[in-house]
Formats: C-alpha cells, structure tokens, sequence
C-alpha cells in the first residue's frame, strides 16, 4: 500500500496543507508548512494546538497503516504541548511501539524547523477487524488512488 498516495488524498490533509513524506515498516515522517491560516492568533503566527495536534495524529496513523497495511482508526491520542509553533514548518514523526492484533501505540515527537521539540503524543490506533465496514472503504481508496 502506498501511504504516502493515500494520505495525499485525504480532503483534510489537502486542506490543512498536512503531508506524509515517508511511510515505511511502523515509522512514519510528515510536514506542515505553517501559514498564517494556522494561527490561534491574529497578531502573530502561532500555530494552533489543532494544527499540531492534526498533524500528530496523521503521522501516528500512517505509521501504523504502513505496518498493517490496512485501514487503521485513531483510538485515543494524548498530546503534551511543549513549545508554541512560530516557524515556518512543523515536523512530525512517528514510530510504532507495538502492533497487536487488535491495537497498535504509536509515539509522535512534533518539532520545528530547527529541530526544537514542540509536542509530544501517543496514540492507539484499531487495528483489527474488517475495514470494509469502516468509513473509509479500504479497497475503493485503492482503487481510487491507483494502489494495490
């Protein structure tokens, strides 16, 4: 499954400016180029904690659905806000910590352009079951995005 393609797709990450640079066996590396659109402020940019957030989120997921291959709903996710976002790019990576059959943990560090820690999160994601009951229809994304 191509996860990058996949996630290229997605409304909200086309929306939000959200992009998945490398999705590959449980690890996962995305980006956000901060806009002005983004702040929680109107006199400076100051990305919003949803900004953050979002890209946690969408990071932690491809990193699972590039271990499972599959479909894979965020559960819960906790995020410690460390460092306001005021650059021009915010960073995500995400690393799978375990992968059962029904529940995968997955640990996200958000940093700044110049390597300082904005957030970290933990995520679990559903990964067992069948996801042609889902929202997302896994096959029909294939087929749509020209994947396997």
């Amino acid at each position: 499954m191509d996860v990058e393609s996949m996630f290229e797709y997605m409304p909200f990450n086309q929306e939000v400016g959200i992009e998945i640079t490398h999705a590959e066996d449980g690890h996962a590396e995305g980006r956000i180029d901060l806009e002005d659109r983004h702040s929680s402020s109107p006199l400076t940019r100051v990305a919003h904690g949803g900004v953050t957030y979002a890209l946690a989120d969408t990071v932690g997921g491809a990193a699972v659905i590039s271990a499972v291959e599959d479909i894979t709903p965020t559960i819960d996710m906790r995020i410690d806000y460390l460092a306001p976002g005021t650059g021009e790019v915010m960073l995500g990576e995400a690393e799978c910590t375990r992968v059962g059959e029904s529940v995968a943990t997955v640990d996200v560090v958000i940093t700044d352009g110049e390597g300082e820690r904005l957030a970290t999160a933990r995520g679990t994601y559903k990964t067992g079951g069948d996801s042609s009951d889902s929202a997302w229809d896994a096959e029909e994304t294939r087929s749509r995005i020209g994947g396997e």
